[in-house]
Formats: structure tokens, sequence, C-alpha cells
């Protein structure tokens, strides 16, 4: 038996590869590595690729769906709080965007707010539920759509955050430190029309924050007309404000301008930034409202459009696409993964950022799930679960913590369920223990009687 297991732990460092090469899912990886230390060794040179799960909450349970393997996974408990929040952004390193949570502080308008939360270490960052002005006015948010983060919370980086929300300013943005959302503002002591020249006169789209764009670093904003503005923030801490270093509007078409009529009707477009390329996703649905298929456009700079780009151009890419939170995953190139491009329900998304559709309209519940898929070289498949709808939340993409992060994460949760299997095996081993004793003590009382 020892040199059968000898066996096993000297395999050939190619042939474990090959068997790596085919556990893209992250807690499959991790229980291989732990089979021994050599395994565990080369199981971190060959890691697999972060796809993100399905995130699908709801007011009495919260699951987890891995689309590598197609199997719901136990992740990480949502807190109390939490419990029946609508969330509105995932983030990567477990941070999700929740629109109110409840609030210390009583002074907080219905004592709910905002909060950026990380489902793993179970950090939490409180999130300002009005939004300050330049005359300088107050106002409460109505409702925020999504949250999109420069940078992940962490006391090493500094970071910003930017709000799509419903009625005008249609975008707002924050960073650590600040009491209230301000405007997209130059100088904080601009006029009323300048303050207004910045905003997107069009529904907003989509949001992404890029670091290295094509046009500069920022937020990029899509609004529905396909044209991009990009806010770069800005921090004066002379005032505690955020203003612009620059805000910079491009009207785009696209180019080569379609000859053939489109596939459906414009549900949404998304924004993904892939190998350095910043790419708009267009979304068809049909007369039913199902999603029926997607096109793929790329940012050209001379002269500034969109250029649509073939399925197959994209090899060896699954993008998952969330509103201010969509994601191109690189893939094993020696695997030859054809390209992917998971969605969500988008049946209610909350279209037209700026407009005055009510807060009861957009929040309308439940919110359904049946529109969810993959679209690939074969069309629309249809593989994440479509059921059962969520009574509080939008299902989103949850995004993992590194490797390393997460096989510790792990390794806890694993601990944890097995003292919770030994705890209820002891209950039962104590109460059988007493039930005989028991019957015992009867039978020796009847005998003594």
């Amino acid at each position: 038996m020892a040199d059968a297991n000898m066996a096993w732990a000297e395999l050939p460092e190619e042939c474990v590869a090959g068997i790596l090469h085919h556990l893209l899912c992250l807690p499959d990886h991790s229980m291989f590595s732990g089979v021994c230390t050599r395994w565990r060794t080369i199981a971190m040179r060959h890691l697999p690729p972060m796809q993100p799960w399905l995130f699908m909450p709801s007011t009495n349970a919260t699951s987890f769906f891995c689309v590598a393997c197609e199997r719901t996974h136990q992740g990480p408990c949502l807190p109390d709080n939490a419990r029946g929040a609508r969330f509105c952004g995932a983030h990567l390193e477990g941070w999700v965007a929740a629109a109110e949570i409840p609030h210390d502080d009583r002074s907080v308008p219905g004592n709910r707010a905002p909060a950026l939360l990380n489902l793993c270490t179970g950090e939490r960052v409180l999130l300002p539920r009005s939004l300050r002005n330049n005359n300088p006015d107050t106002t409460f948010i109505n409702h925020i759509q999504a949250v999109i983060l420069s940078y992940t919370p962490c006391q090493a980086h500094p970071y910003y955050a930017a709000a799509i929300v419903s009625g005008k300013p249609n975008i707002m943005f924050w960073r650590p430190g600040m009491s209230d959302w301000v405007p997209q503002m130059l100088k904080w002591d601009s006029g009323f029309k300048m303050w207004q020249k910045q905003l997107s006169k069009d529904p907003i789209e989509d949001a992404n924050y890029i670091f290295f764009g094509p046009l500069g670093g920022g937020f990029y904003v899509l609004n529905n007309k396909e044209d991009l503005l990009v806010y770069a923030p800005k921090a004066n801490d002379r005032h505690g404000e955020l203003t612009m270093s620059s805000v910079n509007k491009y009207q785009l078409r696209r180019n080569p301008r379609p000859t053939m009529p489109e596939p459906g009707e414009v549900l949404a477009r998304y924004l993904v930034e892939s190998r350095g390329h910043l790419l708009m996703v267009v979304r068809f649905v049909s007369t039913e409202k199902a999603t029926v298929a997607f096109d793929v456009f790329k940012l050209e700079l001379k002269p500034p459009s969109w250029k649509k780009l073939t399925l197959d151009t994209l090899a060896d890419q699954t993008i998952f696409l969330g509103r201010g939170c969509s994601f191109a995953v690189e893939m094993r190139k020696s695997s030859q993964c054809p390209p992917n491009i998971y969605f969500l329900d988008d049946s209610v998304s909350f279209s037209g950022a700026g407009s005055s559709t009510s807060q009861a309209q957009q929040v309308q519940g439940p919110f359904p799930c049946g529109d969810t898929g993959r679209c690939c070289e074969q069309g629309i498949v249809r593989c994440p679960p479509r059921e059962p709808p969520s009574d509080s939340s939008p299902w989103t993409w949850f995004y993992l913590p590194p490797y390393v992060a997460f096989l510790e994460w792990f390794k806890t949760q694993a601990i944890k369920q097995l003292e919770q299997v030994l705890s209820k095996f002891l209950r039962i081993s104590n109460v059988n223990l007493i039930g005989n004793c028991c019957a015992k003590m009867k039978h020796d009382s009847a005998v003594l009687i």
C-alpha cells in the first residue's frame, strides 16, 4: 500500500499538470493540491484561471454556482444585516456592493446606507447616503444602480468609487474620508451651467474604471448612443473634496456601419477591458425578450470609432458581463479554450440612468433570472441556473480572492464543516449513550422490583 501511494506521489510533473489543466474549478484544484506536498508544489505552478462564481443572493439562503464545473458550492455566508439586501456591484478579491444595509449611525435617514462588503474577510466600508452639490446643498440619493471601484478597498492603495444613480446627476463620485457623494466637478466653485456640461445627457448604459485605458486612466462611462465620457478623479485634501482633473467626451460610431439589420432589439451595452483594449459588448433580445445574440466592438482611436470583432478573435478568453463589473478572464492557451460570453438576466435592468423612473418601479421584485446563459460558437447555451427568482436582489458575479488566499479560506471553511459534522456526531452519540443508560436503569429497576 505504501509503495502504491509513493508511486502516485512520484508521477511525472507533466502528468500531474495534465490532470490539473482539466480542473478549472477552484475547490477541485485546491483539493487536488492537498494530496501531498509535491502535488501542492506542482499545483502552485499551474494555477487555474480565476473565473468568478455566480452569486445568487436571497432573503432565506444564498448560493454560489461555479461555471467551470457547473455545480453549486457553499460559499461565504452573508452578514446578518446584509440578508435581503440588493447588491449593485461586484469587485475583485471578494468585495461586493450593497445598495442598503442597516447603518450604525442613527442620524442616517432611514438608518440604512449603501456599503462595500468583503464576504470572505468580513470587512465593511460604509458609503454615504447623501449627495452634496456645489451650492452647497445635500440631497438624499434616490436609487443606486451600480457601484464601480477604481481599486479594491485597502490601506495600501488609494481608491475612488463611482455610482450610477437615478435622477440628476446620473453619476456621482466618492473617496474614503468623504461624508457625501459629489458630482463630477472640474472646479468646486464652478457654476451650475459648467457642472451641467460634465453630465451625460443621454442614459448611461455602463461604466468601468481603467488604469491604463486607450483614452487615459479614469472612469469610462458609456451611454446609449455608444459615446464615451472619461472622468479622471483628483483628490483635493484641502477641503476634503473630490474633483476631476479632466472630463473628456468622445462621440463614437460603429466602423464600418452595419449593412445588415441587427439580430434584435438592443437590451444592454457593456464595457470590458481585455488585453489592453476596450471592448463594447452589445446584447440583443428577441420580441419575447430572450437574449439571442451578442456583438463585440473594439475601440479604435484613429478615427475614434467602434470596430466590430468576430467571436474567434476572443479565443482563449471568457467574458463575464455585469453592469459596472464586467470582466475578461484569460484561459489556458494550451487547452485551446473557445471564446465564451457569460451573461445574467437584465430584463429588469435599470435603463435610463438620469430619467425620472421611480424607485418603486425599478426595485419591484422578485428579480427574474431566466435569461441567463453563455454565448459561444454554437450560439446561446442556457447553462447556469435559471430558477428560482431572487426576492431581494439581481444575481451578480462573485470575484474570488487570489489563489493563496482562497486556499486559506477554503481550508477554514472545510475545518468549520468538519467541526459541525463532528459536533453533530458527538451529540447523537451522547444522546444514544444517555438513552442506553436510561434503558439499563429501567431494566435494573424492574429486576430489583
